[in-house]
C-alpha cells in the first residue's frame, strides 16, 4: 500500500488523544483520515495521489499530526482499536470513506471533507492552510515591570534560578537555569511540579517551594 511505502517519511498514528497532545506541544493541526485501507478504492487513490507524494509528506512533517482511523475488511485489528475507531466514526458523523477531519490543537473541528478530494497535495494543502490554525509565536516571558535579570555567578550546589515563565493553559513552560522545562522536568535536582502565571511550584532538596521572578 502507498501509505505503508512512505511510513518512514510521514508517521501516521492511530490514537487521537496522543495526536492532540502532540499537536498542543508542537502547535500543529491534527488530520484524521477515516479510511477503508484494504477495500475502498477512493481511499487507495487518495493515498497514492496525495498522502504518498513528497509535497504532502514535507508539509505534514512541519504542520500536521496524522491519524489513520482504519475500517478494513481483511486486515486484522484489535477489539480495542475497532471500538475506538467506531466511537470516533460516530463522534464525527462519518458516513462514507474516505473522510478527512482537520482538528485544531484544542480538538475543535476546523474542516471536514467526505469523499475523495481531487487535486493531489496542492488541493489538500491549500484547504488546510485556508482553515488554519495559523502558526503562533512563542508566548512572551512573564516579567514584572522594571524587570532586570541579575548577573550572578551560580556556585555548585546553589539553587537553580527561575529566569522566565512561558505560560499558556495548554503548554506552560519555564526557563530554569538556562534550560527550557515543562512540568515534571528536573534541573540540577530541582523538579518542576506546577507552572502558573507568575509563579512556579518546585521540589528542591525534599521541600516544596514556590519560585517567582523578582
Amino acid at each position: 500500500m502507498a501509505r505503508q511505502a512512505v511510513a518512514a517519511d510521514s508517521q501516521w498514528v492511530t490514537s487521537v488523544p496522543q495526536a492532540l497532545d502532540l499537536a498542543r506541544r508542537e502547535n500543529k493541526a491534527v488530520l484524521l483520515d477515516f479510511t477503508g485501507s484494504d477495500w475502498c478504492g477512493w481511499c487507495k487513490k487518495l493515498d497514492a495521489e496525495t498522502f504518498s507524494k513528497p509535497e504532502f509528506i514535507d508539509y505534514a512533517r512541519k504542520r500536521l499530526v496524522l491519524v489513520e482511523l482504519d475500517f478494513p475488511r481483511q486486515t486484522p485489528q484489535s477489539a480495542e482499536l475497532k471500538a475506538a475507531n467506531k466511537a470516533l466514526q460516530e463522534k464525527y458523523s462519518v458516513r462514507g470513506f474516505p473522510t478527512l477531519v482537520d482538528l485544531a490543537p484544542d480538538g475543535s473541528v476546523l474542516w471536514k471533507q467526505t469523499g475523495y478530494l481531487a487535486g493531489g497535495p496542492a488541493a489538500l494543502i491549500a484547504k488546510l492552510n485556508e482553515v488554519g490554525p495559523k502558526p503562533v509565536a512563542s508566548a512572551p516571558v512573564y516579567q514584572p515591570p522594571n524587570y532586570a535579570p541579575a548577573k550572578v555567578t551560580r556556585k555548585p550546589g546553589d539553587e537553580p534560578r527561575l529566569q522566565g515563565i512561558f505560560y499558556s493553559s495548554s503548554h506552560p513552560r519555564i526557563l530554569l537555569e538556562g534550560k527550557n522545562c515543562e512540568e515534571g522536568d528536573s534541573v540540577d535536582g530541582m523538579r518542576v511540579l506546577k507552572i502558573a502565571p507568575g509563579k512556579v511550584t518546585v521540589e528542591w532538596k525534599g521541600k516544596i517551594k514556590e519560585l517567582t521572578i523578582n
